[in-house]
C-alpha cells in the first residue's frame, strides 16, 4: 500500500467533507470532496447523491448547489464530467451560465481542465479515484475520473500533458488529490484487470498488485500515485486519501463493489479563484 498523506476531514453543518492539505495550502483554488451526507437525495440516495438515475433532477440540482457553495460557487459555474473510463479530457475554455457537461455532453468526458476563473469543475466517484490537479505557477485546474481502466489508459499521465500543452504547466509546479475510494484488501478483480495494466505499464506494475488463487488484488491508489510521480509531479505535492469507499463506514460513503447500482455517488470539485 501507498504511504498515505492525510486528508483533512470536516463536518460543515450535516454535510462531511474531505479537503487534500497540498491543495489547501495553495492560495488561488478551492477544491473539497464529498462523503454521502447533508444532501437532499431520499431512499437508497440518501443524502447528498450526485447520480442522475432514479434520482429526480431537483435533488441532484440542490445537492450540486450545496457542494458548490462550499467552493465558493453557483450552479452557473458547474462544468461536469460524463463519466465512461475513457481517457477524453475536455478544454474548458470560457465561463457559461449553467451546469455544463464536458464536450457539451457529445462524447464522454472522463476528465476536465480549465486556466478561467470562476469555472467549477466537478466529477465523480464511489469506488474510483477521482483525481484532482492545481498548477500554482500558471493558474489552472483538472479534474480527472480514474478507475482502473482510465488508469491502464494512462489518463492521468495525459491530463500532465495536456495540461502542459495549453497552459505551459510544468509537472513540478503541480499539486495533486486522489480521494476516497477502494483499497487494495476490497478491490479483488481477474486476470483480465492484471493483462491491461502489467501490458501498459510492465513489471513494475505488479509491486501494486497481491494475488491469492486466481484473483488478484490492486493498489489502484498506489499505482495512481505511481503514475504521478513518474511525470514529475513531487511527492510532498500529492496527497493520497487512505479511506475507502468499500470497507468504510457505509453512513459515510457509497461503493459499487459493495452495493451494485443500488447506490449514489459523491463529487469533487475544483474552481480556480475569481
Amino acid at each position: 500500500m501507498a504511504e498515505m498523506v492525510e486528508f483533512v476531514q470536516e463536518t460543515l453543518g450535516d454535510m462531511d467533507v474531505r479537503w487534500a492539505e497540498p491543495l489547501l495550502e495553495s492560495p488561488g483554488c478551492q477544491h473539497l470532496y464529498t462523503a454521502r451526507t447533508g444532501g437532499v437525495s431520499q431512499g437508497q440516495f440518501a443524502s447528498l447523491n450526485f447520480r442522475r438515475a432514479g434520482d429526480p433532477p431537483e435533488h441532484i440540482m440542490e445537492n450540486c448547489r450545496r457542494a458548490a457553495a462550499l467552493a465558493g460557487c453557483g450552479l452557473g459555474d458547474i462544468v461536469r464530467t460524463r463519466q465512461e473510463h475513457t481517457d477524453l479530457i475536455d478544454v474548458v475554455r470560457q465561463w457559461a451560465p449553467g451546469i455544463r457537461v464536458g464536450f457539451d455532453n457529445k462524447q464522454p468526458s472522463d476528465g476536465l481542465i480549465t486556466n478561467v476563473p470562476g469555472v467549477c469543475l466537478m466529477g465523480f466517484y464511489a469506488d474510483c479515484q477521482l483525481l484532482l490537479f492545481y498548477d500554482r505557477r500558471n493558474h489552472a485546474a483538472g479534474c480527472v475520473h480514474s478507475g482502473w481502466r482510465g488508469t491502464a489508459l494512462a489518463v492521468a499521465e495525459k491530463t500532465i500533458s495536456l495540461m502542459g500543452a495549453e497552459y505551459g504547466t510544468q509537472p513540478e509546479d503541480l499539486v495533486c488529490a486522489i480521494g476516497p475510494s477502494i483499497c487494495q484488501d476490497c478491490f479483488e478483480t481477474d486476470r483480465d484487470v492484471y493483462d491491461r495494466l502489467t501490458g501498459r505499464f510492465g513489471p513494475e506494475a505488479e509491486g501494486f498488485c497481491r494475488t491469492k488463487g486466481d484473483k488478484f488484488y490492486w493498489d489502484t491508489k498506489g499505482l495512481n500515485l505511481w503514475r504521478l510521480l513518474s511525470a514529475g509531479v513531487p511527492r510532498d505535492q500529492i496527497a493520497v486519501s487512505d479511506e475507502c469507499t468499500c470497507c468504510g463506514d457505509p453512513a459515510l460513503w457509497w461503493s459499487h463493489r459493495r452495493q451494485g447500482d443500488r447506490r449514489g455517488v459523491h463529487a469533487g470539485l475544483i474552481a480556480l479563484d475569481r
